[in-house]
This record gives structure tokens, C-alpha cells and sequence, in this order.
């Protein structure tokens, strides 16, 4: 990837099929993070940083507004109960502004940035390893985030800090732990109900774990 000038678009332009593909390469494989980091800012035109603390308390702010802590529950017939859990730590920037998810990169450390399909120009950074949640995002939002933040953002990030200890615990190994204390927090922390989602209720997501033998 040869380095750009760095990117910016009208209100409605889409992102070339050609730079979605390069997104895709950036992404490819399993880099080390030194390595991934030099793919980022080359191919978005990028200065590197420094990283002071004004900076990550600004991250800190930008993520209590652009950011999310989310646990996702889908199908999976390859875990333990048929259930799969999932924590998430994302940030959603329009390309214009993926300085700030550069940023973000660089604080914590790891992750990545992705295209968010169905949209015009929409970049997500993502944190997926729960080993990064636990020791990177967890200890970010206690210090810069949840001393500001709302009641209910608190018992949000509460929540998801249990789910991550009951992992710890081998709950999630457990049927009963896993049908009694994860699937409560899961649902606990939903924002949203579509219609097309795997489990409407949690009592639907509770009946389709204990039925469930491989």
C-alpha cells in the first residue's frame, strides 16, 4: 500500500470499491502490532503520535459519546451450550475523523479498524480478545471514563466487567452459571431489540441452553 493523502469526503460519498479492498489487505493476516499500526497510517495518510495523558483524556470523552461496551448472544454449535457470548469494546468514526481511531490504536495498544458494512463511509475500531478487554479497556475505563459517566453507563460497565470475571471463572463451562448469572447480564446490558435478532428474550436464550446437546 502506497501512502495518502489523508482522506476526506463530502456529506453522502460512498468509499470506492478499490479503497474498501485495501481496508480488507490492511486487515489480512495476523500482523504484530508494530507492523499493523504502519498499515494503518500509510494507508490513511497518517502522522504517528504521542501519546500524553490531555490525549487520553480526550479519548476518554470521545469514547463516552462515540464508544460502546456491548455482550452479544448468537447461535454457535461449536459452544459449550450452543449459545456463544460475546464481549465487545468498539469505537464508530466516519472516515473523516479516523485520526481519532488512530488514536485509540495507539492507547490501547492493539485492536482493529474496520469498514462497518451497509454504510457510506463509517470505520469501526474494535477490541475482541477478552485477555485486552480485561487488561487494556477495563482499567481505560475505569480511570478516564466511569468517574464522569451517567448511573446507568456505570451499572453498563459493571455488568460488563462481571461477564468478563465469570469468563474467568469458567462460568461460561458451567450450564447452570452460564444459564443463571451470563445470560442475565447479556440481557441486561441490550440497548436494542430488532426483530431478526437469534434470542427475542432471555428466557428464549435460557430455554435454548439447557435444551441443548451436541
Amino acid at each position: 500500500m502506497s501512502l495518502q493523502k489523508p482522506i476526506v469526503l463530502k456529506p453522502g460519498e460512498k468509499l470506492s470499491d478499490d479503497f474498501l479492498e485495501e481496508i480488507r489487505e490492511m486487515n489480512a493476516g495476523k500482523p504484530d502490532f508494530p507492523t499493523y499500526k504502519n498499515r494503518v497510517r500509510t494507508l490513511f495518510g497518517l502522522a504517528p503520535v504521542i501519546i500524553t495523558e490531555e490525549k487520553k483524556l480526550f479519548l476518554g470523552g470521545f469514547t463516552e459519546g462515540e464508544g460502546s461496551i456491548s455482550v452479544s448472544a448468537k447461535k454457535n454449535p461449536n459452544a459449550s451450550f450452543g449459545v456463544e457470548i460475546d464481549p465487545l469494546f468498539n469505537i464508530t468514526q466516519h472516515i473523516n475523523g479516523v485520526a481519532h481511531l488512530y488514536d485509540a490504536l495507539e492507547i490501547f495498544g492493539t485492536g482493529r479498524i474496520r469498514f462497518k458494512s451497509s454504510s457510506n463511509a463509517t470505520l469501526v475500531f474494535s477490541i475482541e480478545t477478552r485477555l485486552s478487554l480485561v487488561q487494556k479497556v477495563c482499567p481505560f475505563f475505569e480511570k478516564y471514563i466511569i468517574p464522569y459517566a451517567s448511573p446507568v453507563k456505570k451499572k453498563r460497565f459493571k455488568n460488563f466487567e462481571k461477564v468478563l470475571s465469570l469468563f474467568d471463572e469458567g462460568a461460561h463451562l458451567d450450564r447452570d452459571r452460564f444459564i443463571n448469572e451470563i445470560l442475565p447480564l447479556w440481557d441486561d446490558m441490550r440497548m436494542q431489540f430488532f426483530e431478526k435478532q437469534t434470542f427475542k428474550t432471555l428466557e428464549e436464550a435460557q430455554d435454548f441452553a439447557r435444551n441443548y446437546s451436541r
